[in-house]
C-alpha cells in the first residue's frame, strides 16, 4: 500500500515510508519547509506586535483628543468673557477714537494724500541695485523719506496703533483717512513696483565681479545675494521702521484699559 510523504509528497509503500523520511532528499526538503514555516512564525509575530502597538497609540491619541476637547471648551469659555470685555471698552471708546483721534491725526499728517498709484512709477528712480545695497535702516528711510513724506518733511502715513501695526493715509481720491493694517496695500504697490528682474541681475553681477576683484576673499557674493534682496519683500522689518518712524501718541491710545478687574476675574 502506498502514502504520500507529509514532506516531499512522494508515495511511497507504507512499510518503507520511514526510511524514506531519513533521507537525504526528504531531509533537504523537511529543513527547508521547517525554514519556511519560522520565517512566517517570525513576521507573524512582527504584524501582532506592530499592531498591538498601534492599538496602544490608537488608545493614546484618543485620551489627548479628549483632553484637548475639554481644554477647547475652558479656552472658549473664557475667550468669550473677554469678548464682551472687548465690547465694552469698544462701545466706550468708538465715538472718543472716531472724533478726537481723527482730528488730531490731520495736525500731524502731510495735506497731501499718499498718491497709491503714483507709487510703482516713483520707485523705479528711488529702487535700483545701488539703493538696495544701502543697509536696512538706510534702506528704510530711503523709501520713507521719498515717498511717505511730502516735499516739507511732513508724514504722508501714520502709525496710529505701534503694537498692531496699524497705518492711517489720506486717500487720494477722497482725501478722507483710511486704514491700512500692517500697511498690506502700500506694500504691495512697493513690491509691483520694483523692477525685481532687473535688479536681481544687477546685483548679482555686482557682487561677483567685487568679490572677483577683491581675490575671491570675503563674504560668498550669494549668499550677501541673498540676504541684500530680502529687502524687497517689505516684510516685517520694513514695517516696523515705518511704524516707529510715524507713529503718533494720542490721549486714546496711551492710556490702558479700565477693565483690568474684569480681565483678572476671568483668568
Amino acid at each position: 500500500m502506498s502514502v504520500n510523504c507529509e514532506y516531499c509528497e512522494t508515495y511511497i509503500t507504507k512499510n518503507n515510508l520511514t526510511k524514506h523520511q531519513k533521507s537525504e532528499t526528504c531531509n533537504k526538503i523537511k529543513q527547508l519547509l521547517n525554514k519556511q514555516k519560522n520565517k512566517y512564525e517570525f513576521q507573524l509575530k512582527l504584524l501582532e506586535d506592530t499592531n498591538k502597538n498601534y492599538n496602544d497609540k490608537i488608545q493614546l491619541l484618543t485620551q489627548e483628543n479628549f483632553n484637548l476637547k475639554s481644554e477647547i471648551k475652558a479656552l472658549e469659555k473664557s475667550s468669550e468673557g473677554y469678548r464682551k470685555i472687548v465690547e465694552k471698552v469698544a462701545t466706550k471708546t468708538t465715538n472718543t477714537i472716531k472724533n478726537y483721534n481723527h482730528n488730531n491725526y490731520l495736525n500731524y499728517i502731510s495735506s497731501e494724500p499718499l498718491k497709491i498709484s503714483d507709487i510703482p512709477k516713483q520707485l523705479k528712480q528711488i529702487v535700483n541695485c545701488d539703493t538696495v545695497m544701502f543697509n536696512d535702516n538706510e534702506f528704510h528711510d530711503h523709501i520713507v523719506d521719498n515717498i511717505l513724506k511730502d516735499k516739507n518733511g511732513k508724514d504722508k502715513v501714520l502709525c496710529t496703533d505701534i503694537n498692531r501695526k496699524n497705518f492711517s493715509y489720506k486717500d487720494e481720491k477722497s482725501g478722507e483717512l483710511v486704514s491700512d493694517p500692517e500697511l498690506e496695500i502700500l506694500r504691495e504697490q512697493l513690491k509691483k513696483g520694483t523692477d525685481i528682474k532687473q535688479i536681481r541681475k544687477d546685483l548679482l553681477e555686482k557682487l561677483v565681479t567685487e568679490y572677483e576683484e577683491n581675490g575671491s576673499v570675503g563674504t560668498d557674493p550669494y549668499k550677501r545675494f541673498s540676504e541684500i534682496i530680502q529687502k524687497l519683500n517689505f516684510g516685517t522689518p520694513f514695517v516696523d521702521h515705518v511704524a516707529k518712524k510715524t507713529y503718533v501718541k494720542t490721549k486714546s491710545n496711551t492710556n490702558d484699559f479700565n477693565d483690568k478687574d474684569d480681565i483678572d476675574t476671568i483668568c
